[in-house]
């Protein structure tokens, strides 16, 4: 699989170019392919298909913690890279004067949102705007009192309840 990737306009549309990107992830080629509605060539770089939250990604901080935004230092359990529930060490690299943690420090996270789509067991994705985390102490309890903004259900099978219980939204 080398090279440029070419399928004619009537194989696909709009609903099913998730389904050709799928297929060939991992190889890392550009995928051209003609629209039916349009028929304009665009051309999708799978290179950021299979991305996830690794060392020196940014992340907002969505708690009231006293952190604002954090930068992965490390996924922890040697992953590459880490997915929705997984946890990471961060540093503090914005925070507000009288919080809990303060600029400079190390701290662990759960990732609670990511922008990398998550495939669920009835068949659909969930995908967020932003890549976002939760400040954790070592034993996994959050720091904060409350967490901000939408958090996926895929969190209680990573034993993070404490977090669904935190959250405003469950999504």
């Amino acid at each position: 699989m080398k090279g440029t990737y070419q399928c004619s306009h009537s194989e696909l549309s709009w609903s099913n170019v998730g389904e050709y990107q799928q297929q060939l992830v991992g190889h890392g080629e550009l995928l051209l392919l003609r629209l039916h509605r349009h028929r304009v060539p665009a051309t999708f770089s799978l290179s950021n298909v299979g991305t996830f939250i690794q060392m020196r990604t940014n992340l907002k901080v969505v708690d009231n913690s006293g952190a604002k935004r954090v930068m992965c230092i490390q996924s922890l359990k040697g992953k590459k890279g880490a997915r929705l529930g997984d946890t990471i060490i961060a540093s503090v690299k914005e925070a507000q004067p009288k919080g809990k943690v303060k600029k400079g420090d190390v701290v662990y996270g759960v990732v609670v949102r990511a922008a990398m789509p998550r495939g669920r067991c009835d068949g659909s994705e969930i995908k967020f705007d932003d890549n976002a985390v939760v400040l954790v102490n070592k034993q996994g309890e959050p720091i904060g009192t409350r967490v901000f903004g939408p958090v996926p259900h895929e969190l209680r099978k990573k034993k993070h309840v404490k977090i669904l219980t935190l959250a405003e939204h469950i999504a």
